[in-house]
């Protein structure tokens, strides 16, 4: 069973497949209360170098023939730990095989289960990257500033962007996979249609309505 206790500042979830358990304690470089110490752990990953504004990640992954702890440091921008549902939608931390697939602020990783390394470190948004889907044997990445579809060797095939970030202020889903094509929303519901090379099917902006401007004259009437 996967479970999910999750607030702004300390987030912490479980994740489990058939072979492996991962439990996930997100603490934000500005919780009140620091609980993540380095003593804690068996192995530290630093993701980038160390700042005064980096969060970190406690992993306790366990298997019918070991229990290890690995902490990773460095995490640069807000993250929000979430698993997809069973209508198979966004999520930000998977177990893919031996690998756990995790996006963290900047950064989206591929940790090797079985050795604690990692396969590949990915900064592939200019700002933050939030969730991928499972797609076609790859992931596809919600950046800020653009969609990537990356393969599970971290190699990305393409990147889109739009008028405006991947973060609709209506609270619309800015992706949804369809049969053959990708329907994309940006801030202001801009649609896209692209196929699944990243090229555009179609484009439709959205039409504001522009009051005129009154008078000066008419301004008390």
């Amino acid at each position: 069973m996967n479970q999910q206790n999750t607030s702004f500042d300390k987030q912490n979830l479980t994740i489990n497949s058939g072979k492996w358990s991962v439990e996930l304690d997100y603490e934000n470089w500005h919780s009140d209360k620091k609980e993540i110490k380095p003593t804690q752990s068996d192995i530290i990953i630093e993701l980038s170098e160390e700042g005064n504004w980096d969060s970190v990640l406690r992993l306790v992954i366990s298997n019918e023939d070991m229990q290890k702890t690995c902490l990773i440091k460095g995490i640069q921008g807000s993250s929000y730990l979430h698993l997809a549902d069973e209508k198979g939608n966004s999520q930000s931390v998977k177990i893919d095989d031996n690998n756990l697939i995790i996006s963290l602020g900047f950064n989206f990783i591929s940790l090797n289960l079985n050795q604690l390394t990692l396969n590949w470190n990915l900064k592939p948004d200019m700002a933050e990257v939030f969730e991928f889907y499972d797609f076609q044997n790859d992931y596809l990445l919600r950046g800020e500033v653009e969609i990537h579809r990356i393969d599970k060797k971290g190699q990305i095939k393409w990147s889109y962007g739009g008028r405006d970030i991947w973060v609709n202020m209506e609270g619309k889903p800015e992706v949804q996979i369809e049969e053959n094509t990708i329907r994309l929303l940006d801030f202001d519901s801009n649609e896209y249609l692209i196929d699944f090379d990243g090229n555009t099917l179609e484009d439709n902006p959205i039409k504001k309505t522009i009051k005129p401007k009154r008078k000066w004259w008419q301004l008390n009437k």
